[in-house]
């Protein structure tokens, strides 16, 4: 009787102890915010190249896609010409009407005529036709090398460095800014210095390869067609015999001049060094025995 009047105190309290913890849970209502706070969802449309980048793509592929690539044209053409003197004089009036200019032009004077080269520039887009009008200019096209070389790579990388550069020195100009003592103010200034100095030649670096870029490098070697005709007798290759004789003409002045050479600075002195001391061998032997034989006849 004693234990079931005990579980029903037992029990009594527990559900007045359930009973006042619901009540205190729902008499807390949730607090209120002061005043609501409107919510405007925007959405934003990312760029592509952003987008590329969050999603793990490869920093080349973006920059391909949105860089214009840069690639520096060249040629080396040797040409066959009525006229050296006109194809020159022809040649420079084209790279002014393309809008570029000449670089350097030299002519080599020869009884039979002249022979010359120069080298111009033209804008990158203008290549193709100057290398089509060189071509009317001469009888015959001797060798043509056409050579591209791409920086877009390059570029982007001082492109992307020179970023860099300018971030850190806007926060060097507030560090200076922000600066007290004399001392933290030059070291900033220090490195702010250096800083501007990477930049200006990062800048340059750019400027070069825009301009290498943008203008294409032509060198062309002219020939005058009497030039070009080696003259032959049955066979017989006059200018190829010459230019055989006097090659091995050369080749015997230059041992000649080794020969020279050698013997005054290698054969003479050695001889010297090891024929003296014989030689001195030799006189004194020589005296020693006539002084000898006097000896002998005053006796």
């Amino acid at each position: 009787m004693k234990q079931n009047l005990w579980i029903a105190i037992l029990v009594g309290i527990l559900v007045l102890t359930a009973g006042g913890c619901a009540i205190r849970q729902g008499a807390a209502p949730p607090a209120e915010a002061p005043y609501p706070l409107p919510v405007e969802v925007v959405e934003v449309e990312m760029p592509a190249e952003e987008a590329a980048l969050r999603s793990g793509a490869d920093l080349a592929a973006v920059t391909a896609a949105v860089t214009e690539r840069l690639v520096i044209r060249t040629a080396d053409v040797d040409l066959i010409v009525p006229d050296t003197e006109q194809a020159l004089g022809q040649i420079q009036d084209m790279a002014e009407d393309l809008g570029g200019y000449v670089v350097s032009l030299n002519t080599y004077q020869y009884e039979e005529g002249i022979q010359g080269n120069v080298t111009f520039r033209v804008p990158a887009e203008s290549f193709d036709e100057a290398l089509a009008r060189l071509k009317d200019l001469a009888t015959t096209v001797r060798q043509q090398s056409l050579s591209g070389q791409d920086v877009t790579e390059q570029y982007v990388n001082l492109e992307s460095r020179l970023r860099h550069l300018r971030a850190k020195e806007e926060q060097l100009l507030e560090f200076l800014e922000e600066a007290e003592d004399t001392e933290a103010v030059l070291a900033v200034y220090e490195h702010l210095s250096r800083t501007q100095q990477e930049i200006e030649q990062v800048t340059g670096q750019m400027q070069y390869l825009e301009n290498q870029a943008a203008l294409a490098t032509i060198t062309v070697n002219l020939t005058p067609d009497v030039l070009a005709q080696p003259l032959e007798t049955g066979g017989w290759n006059l200018s190829g015999a010459v230019r055989n004789a006097l090659e091995t003409l050369l080749d015997v002045l230059e041992f000649a001049a080794k020969a020279i050479i050698y013997l005054t600075i290698v054969i003479l002195p050695t001889f010297i060094i090891v024929a003296a001391p014989i030689v001195g061998l030799v006189f004194l032997i020589r005296w020693l025995v006539r002084r000898r034989r006097r000896g002998r006849s005053a006796v």
